[in-house]
């Protein structure tokens, strides 16, 4: 995980809070842009509810690793690393 300073910790504890009212158990997290990721669930016939998140792409790693680690949230399959968007399958 890189190191941060204050004004960047600041920046990631808040798009943190504004996930943390959407996260439900059993729902998977990851990072991904809009246009991709619905069609890939299109094409993978996948029914869920997705919810998305604007973040910087230099922090999606460090925010889905937090929800990963710190509160047990799955890492979906579609996750990949330095994306504009988090979003939330339920």
């Amino acid at each position: 995980m890189a190191i941060l300073n204050a004004q960047q910790i600041k920046e990631v504890n808040e798009v943190i809070a504004e996930i943390e009212r959407a996260v439900k158990p059993k729902c998977e997290i990851g990072a991904h842009d809009k246009p991709s990721l619905t069609a890939l669930l299109k094409t993978q016939n996948l029914k869920k509810e997705v919810t998305y998140f604007k973040c910087k792409r230099e922090y999606s790693e460090t925010i889905v690793m937090h929800f990963v680690k710190e509160k047990n949230v799955i890492k979906n399959r579609f996750h990949k690393n330095s994306q504009a968007h988090i979003f939330i399958l339920k």
